[in-house]
């Protein structure tokens, strides 16, 4: 049930909950779930050998011709997209703390891959 709206007043009066994009947030969110646990093995081995193993072996190797220099420039964006999915599962981990300080979620969803949403959903109305 969601709470009446003088409720959620008094939830907020100590909260300091910006005015922020969370839709968007949880969508580049799930879009780096879905890359970085991926639920193939064989996807996991070709993540492991595109962030680990392949940009080792070109620096290793001796042999660095131009063409090296396309997989290590994919290697650093992957390493860039890592970082930022580790932010933003900070970020959606102090979403649902609040969330749950304050009693909700008040929807659910069947799919727990758009859990997420859930949490936006329930950021914007505290926001608003």
């Amino acid at each position: 049930m969601i709470p009446s709206s003088l409720m959620f007043k008094r939830m907020k009066q100590g909260l300091q909950i910006p005015d922020r994009p969370y839709f968007k947030i949880a969508h580049e969110y799930l879009g780096l779930h879905k890359l970085f646990l991926p639920e193939d093995s064989l996807d996991c081995l070709v993540l492991v050998f595109d962030l680990l193993l392949y940009p080792i072996w070109i620096l290793c190797s001796g042999n660095f011709t131009l063409m090296d220099i396309f997989p290590l420039m994919k290697c650093g964006q992957m390493w860039k997209d890592l970082f930022r999915y580790q932010e933003l599962s900070t970020e959606i981990w102090y979403w649902k703390f609040i969330v749950k300080l304050v009693g909700g979620p008040w929807i659910s969803t069947n799919d727990p891959n758009y859990h997420v949403f859930v949490y936006s959903d329930a950021m914007v109305r505290l926001s608003s």
